[in-house]
């Protein structure tokens, strides 16, 4: 079994008109936004085999700032070709990876980590998941879909089970966490 979670990066700063869209950083509620998500993630017990993060300031960022709130550190590898990708983009360099690992997180953008998630998850998904990727993949959400295959090479469309989905905002998460 494989399985691949996603994490779009946290809301960023736009104040600096001035920065380049891969420079730009997190803003204040980006900052607060990764904490939760960390927390969240620690509280699970969460430790994914290997992290593929998008080069963009705001997703380096992101990914440091939930790994320190979850208080650990994941091994990462900087993946620039995760900035701006496709969801056909991001599938082949998952298809790409090494099958030591049984899980994988990938930190980076939308609209290719709404679409990939989307096309990823197949029927037995849970129910109202998918309607809700649907509707939107906000800033610092998190899905995790599993996969009933040994090699990452053999993942494709409609072949996962999307098992979670939340992101800053939802209530649980406010029960769950001090921020």
């Amino acid at each position: 079994m494989k399985t691949l979670y996603f994490l779009r990066h946290a809301k960023s700063d736009w104040s600096n008109i001035g920065l380049s869209d891969q420079d730009r950083p997190l803003n204040s509620r980006g900052r607060r936004a990764c904490v939760k998500i960390g927390i969240v993630l620690q509280k699970r017990g969460f430790n994914p085999g290997l992290v593929l993060c998008s080069s963009a300031v705001r997703a380096r960022e992101t990914l440091d700032r939930v790994m320190s709130a979850a208080g650990n550190n994941w091994p990462k590898q900087i993946e620039p070709d995760l900035y701006g990708a496709s969801a056909d983009r991001i599938l082949g360099l998952i298809r790409q990876q090494s099958d030591e690992h049984d899980s994988l997180l990938c930190v980076g953008h939308n609209p290719g980590f709404q679409d990939i998630v989307i096309g990823l998850s197949g029927k037995e998904s849970y129910d109202g998941l998918i309607a809700r990727v649907n509707r939107k993949l906000p800033t610092a959400a998190f899905a995790e879909l599993r996969f009933e295959v040994d090699h990452f090479r053999d993942i494709g469309v409609n072949t996962g089970c999307l098992v979670d989905f939340f992101k800053p905002k939802d209530k649980m998460l406010e029960e769950k966490t001090i921020v």
